[in-house]
């Protein structure tokens, strides 16, 4: 019976392993990314949430159980959202069961792969500056039940963020089996065109004149208009990133351009003019860098040509949109009154702020009001710190803003780094004038994933990043840092 059972436990180990190498494999090609892609739109577009979540969920557990790597798994956390067809958060609450097998798939995936030493990051101590920052807001201003109204959205932008960064430091995988930096672009890459495709769903089912399109939100259930351009912005410019990793970069060019097309079929204002300048000085980037100059700059003279040609064959529809856009108008849409609401809080309070949970009395200039997750926007970074938090967020944020900065510009002459600077651009000029730097869940967990691959594109060896096996020729290992241009495209299955 004894070495029956041996017996059977050495098969079953094998299998395991067997199992391991073959998730450990497809979890690094297009087809694994495409596949969440793929089942994240098909449960949004048909608004069933018990295939789309159970079939995400059971997804990111098969991937939890083989991968030794938590950088498959982005497309999981930050694409989840994406499935969310509706804004009553209540009609979903029921499906929460699905969620418990995640548990023991996470300890094991933990477990396992507990093996190095624990790091902070040099992003660890400025964010954990923004957390106390955020916890202090409005001490002595307001009462513990008004304090106790924004706690989820304190506890996520502060110690949330803190936490994947955290996870995203210890258990992303620096081997140098595959290029991380290229990965974690295709994985905005696909995320921004399911936001695209649910965006043109929404506007195709709306079934509204092209001159009425400025009366709408276009409500994806996740977000409206200006969440979805925040999000193309970032996932745009990162797309037109991977056209210098390729030979095929068109490719790539094609897939951010529909993207930055969607920010102006957003409607919103604020993120075409913001995500209009980032793409610019993105597509800039993507002709300077791109690995056959000639051909990149032919395919965007065709693709110039070719919108002039839909101009012209579709003259009136086009000339009614931009007419609808226009007659939004210019103005701020009531933000001035909140620009100066927040000034006045920050001289009411000037050490500490209102508190992010503290309840304005002009919620009413904004369709959600300023009570969503219990947090009072004031719709810009700046004036957001000021009034909620004082001269201690602001002291905070500067810290944390100095280092984010550093890590970007220590390498600025990577093409990496050049793109995610045209991303931030358009990411924070656009939250000076929205609340983008101020939703958790995507965007700030985003931006320190982001900014921990800076961290590490600054201090890794080029073998942590780049490895023969995975490119077209063997990386320069001579140098000891990543601080010069040391980059290799990994062509993975989709992508050759």
């Amino acid at each position: 019976m004894g070495v029956a059972e041996s017996a059977f436990l050495q098969k079953a180990k094998r299998g395991y392993e067997k199992y391991e190498e073959i998730i450990k494999k497809f979890v690094y090609t297009d087809y694994y990314l495409l596949l969440v892609a793929v089942v994240t739109f098909i449960g949004w577009v048909t608004q069933c949430a018990p295939f789309g979540i159970s079939a995400l969920i059971m997804i990111a557990c098969l991937v939890l159980l083989g991968s030794d790597d938590i950088l498959p798994l982005t497309i999981n956390i930050f694409g989840a959202m994406l499935v969310v067809y509706t804004d009553d958060v209540g009609a979903l609450i029921w499906l929460w069961p699905v969620l418990l097998p995640l548990v023991p798939c996470i300890i094991v995936f933990a477990v396992k792969n507990c093996r190095h030493k624990f790091r902070l990051g040099k992003m660890f101590y400025p964010q954990v500056a923004v957390t106390l920052a955020l916890l202090l807001g409005g001490a002595g201003v307001i009462s513990l039940a008004d304090y106790g109204r924004a706690a989820s959205t304190t506890i996520l932008l502060g110690l949330g963020v803190l936490a994947v960064y955290i996870l995203y430091n210890h258990f992303l995988k620096r081997d140098g089996t595959h290029d991380i930096l290229t990965y974690f672009s295709k994985v905005m890459m696909y995320i921004g065109i399911v936001v695209a495709l649910e965006l043109i769903v929404v506007i195709i089912r709306s079934d509204m004149p092209v001159a009425d399109w400025k009366y709408s939100y276009w409500n994806l259930g996740w977000g409206t208009r200006n969440n979805i351009a925040t999000s193309l912005i970032i996932t745009a410019g990162l797309t037109f990133f991977l056209s210098t990793k390729y030979k095929h970069g068109w490719i790539y060019l094609t897939a951010g351009a529909f993207q930055y097309l969607c920010i102006i079929l957003s409607f919103s204002r604020g993120g075409i003019i913001f995500g209009g300048i980032s793409g610019v000085i993105a597509l800039i980037l993507a002709v300077v860098k791109a690995k056959d100059r000639k051909i990149t700059l032919i395919f965007v003279g065709v693709v110039f040509a070719a919108i002039l040609i839909l101009y012209f064959a579709f003259m009136g529809k086009i000339n009614s949109m931009l007419s609808s856009l226009l007659a939004r108008g210019f103005g701020t849409s009531g933000r001035t009154v909140l620009y100066r609401e927040a000034w006045e809080c920050f001289k009411n309070s000037p050490l500490f702020g209102v508190g992010v949970s503290y309840n304005g009395k002009n919620w009413q200039l904004f369709p959600g009001g300023g009570n969503v997750m219990g947090m009072y926007w004031f719709h810009s970074t700046l004036f957001q710190v000021l009034g909620s938090m004082g001269l201690v967020g602001v002291a905070a944020y500067a810290y944390y803003y100095a280092v984010r900065l550093k890590l970007l510009f220590k390498n600025i002459k990577n093409t990496f780094n050049l793109f995610v600077l045209a991303v931030w651009i358009g990411f924070e000029g656009y939250s000076m004038i929205d609340a983008g730097t101020f939703q958790p869940y995507p965007n700030m967990m985003l931006i320190i994933v982001m900014t921990l691959l800076l961290e590490l594109n600054t201090s890794c060896k080029p073998a942590d990043f780049y490895h023969a096996e995975y490119s077209i020729k063997e990386p320069d290992t001579s140098k000891e840092t990543c601080e010069t241009e040391a980059e290799q495209p990994v062509e993975t299955v989709l992508s050759a």
